[in-house]
């Protein structure tokens, strides 16, 4: 068995204390599935009666990475390891991994049958969060009729704590019973230390014209909406725009209404995601990194992540993946795997990449483009953070005239001792920042002094570019001297040297 960090041996024991069922919101990355599979020998051990593992997930590639645990952490042989999804449904076994979709009208009575038989049974809802919806919800049916003391058990696994229709999931699986947050992790070294680049963009003109307008549209909209329902004034924007939906599925002028929201807010949010700068500015971070670096690169739209792809594959033949949700099983899981294997470097990808996913050995993240949602902010930050020894850098790219401004950093408020933020602006791929103007005219004028020629001036010039995007120029002066000294290529000291010079200007020393 692995061995525990503190969060989940605490954990554990209040999960035992509140009768063995809860809601854990833990950081993507931080180690929820090896919580729930301790768990299960827990309950080997106190249970007095034989024990039935349910474990229902979102998406099929989670099925296959919790097999792929259940083998690792539990030493579990594939033959007592079953899957129900899609035409694949194996017969009961003691673990059953279920894909929701298909678990929607068996798992309830699944469940019921095992009890009925005199079998203890413990459900772990990974990605608990999905599960509220009425359709999904269908999978706890089985508690309106199970006898109270029956030797059920429960554990309900999310990266968020935005939950739309929490009592729905919260009665079956249990009250939020832990959260551990991003900042935690960070604290106890469970997640890789990271830089974080916030990038502000700017709409072109015709683009600024059509959001205002959008805007105008939609604020009479929402106006006219709060007037009918007071209530929505105080609700936070996930549950207001789940509310927002319900209505317009409605009958009258309230339904047309918000009808008319959502349409005007989707076109506001496209024109977002879709706009021009973003892929000027992510190919450039791109070819800022060094060549060796390993990306994921995130967009919100399928059109601008198949742009995205062709750009970076005229750039970087044979070193570009995509992955999206209308690719078939096949063609993502050949994708997902190149890039495992590291047959591929780039990973230009949409929301199915999202939850749940383990791609290791990523150095860098690009949020392209990213909605409102806390929540997949904070997974596409899971994605890349599994702990290694090398500090990773994440790019948030938003447009400065939209709403994405005030909700860029969402939920990562707690990091703001812990992690460095570089605010950065960009324009037609040029990377601005007025107090690294003022060390770069520092760093040029010293090389002037030395006699460096126009020719190295250039290339100082260039290094000083790469060192900003790269975050390179908060290092120490000591690690600094270090990969200095341990660099052996005449570029690679090149770089180094005139990250050297930076640091010293920054410190006052040049």
């Amino acid at each position: 068995m692995p061995q525990l960090h503190e969060w989940q041996y605490e954990c554990l024991q209040i999960w035992a204390r509140n009768g063995y069922r809860g809601i854990v919101n833990a950081v993507t990355g931080s180690g929820k599935t090896v919580l729930a599979l301790v768990a299960v020998k827990h309950l080997e051990i106190i249970s007095d009666r034989e024990l039935r593992v349910k474990i229902v997930v979102p998406q099929t590639f989670l099925a296959s990475q919790w097999k792929d645990e259940i083998r690792r952490v539990l030493g579990v042989k594939s033959a007592d390891i079953g899957m129900y999804s899609g035409n694949h449904k194996d017969a009961d076994r003691k673990f059953m991994i279920y894909v929701v979709n298909s678990a929607r009208y068996s798992l309830a009575r699944h469940i019921l049958s095992d009890i009925n038989n005199g079998l203890a049974v413990f459900l772990i809802a990974d990605e608990c969060h999905h599960y509220g919806s009425a359709e999904n919800n269908r999978i706890f049916d089985f508690y309106k009729v199970i006898d109270k003391n029956a030797p059920y058990y429960a554990l309900g696994l999310s990266a968020t704590p935005e939950i739309v229709n929490f009592k729905a999931i919260s009665i079956p699986l249990g009250r939020e019973i832990y959260s551990y947050d991003l900042g935690m992790a960070l604290r106890d070294n469970i997640i890789s230390r990271f830089i974080l680049f916030s990038i502000m963009l700017n709409f072109t003109s015709d683009e600024s014209a059509e959001y205002e307008g959008l805007s105008l549209d939609i604020s009479k909209s929402l106006t006219t909406l709060k007037k009918m329902f007071p209530e929505l004034g105080g609700l936070p924007s996930s549950l207001f725009f789940a509310h927002l939906q319900r209505l317009a599925r409605q009958n009258g002028e309230a339904a047309r209404v918000a009808a008319t929201a959502l349409t005007l807010i989707y076109k506001r949010r496209t024109l977002c995601h879709m706009a021009a700068e973003r892929p000027l500015c992510a190919v450039s971070i791109v070819n800022a990194l060094p060549p060796h670096t390993r990306i994921i690169l995130f967009c919100e739209r399928i059109q601008a992540a198949g742009k995205l792809y062709q750009e970076l594959s005229a750039q970087y033949p044979g070193q570009a993946g995509l992955y999206h949700s209308k690719m078939s099983d096949k063609a993502r899981q050949d994708v997902l795997e190149r890039y495992k294997h590291g047959m591929l470097r780039l990973l230009i990808c949409c929301k199915a990449l999202d939850e749940g996913l383990n791609i290791p050995s990523t150095d860098a993240g690009i949020i392209v483009s990213t909605s409102l949602s806390a929540r997949q902010r904070i997974q596409r930050l899971g994605r890349m953070l599994r702990h290694s020894k090398e500090i990773k850098r994440i790019y948030y790219l938003y447009i400065g005239e939209s709403s994405e401004d005030s909700e860029l950093v969402l939920g990562l408020k707690p990091l703001e001792n812990n992690v460095p933020l570089i605010a950065l602006g960009c324009a037609e791929g040029t990377f601005l920042h007025p107090e690294y103007e003022r060390l770069r005219k520092i760093v040029l004028k010293y090389g002037s002094s030395r006699g460096y020629t126009a020719e190295l001036l250039n290339a100082l010039s260039h290094n000083i570019d790469l060192a900003l995007v790269r975050g390179d120029f908060l290092m120490s002066e000591p690690d600094c001297r270090e990969n200095l000294r341990s660099c052996g290529k005449v570029a690679e000291r090149n770089y180094w040297t005139s990250v050297l010079y930076v640091v010293l200007a920054r410190l006052g020393k040049l």
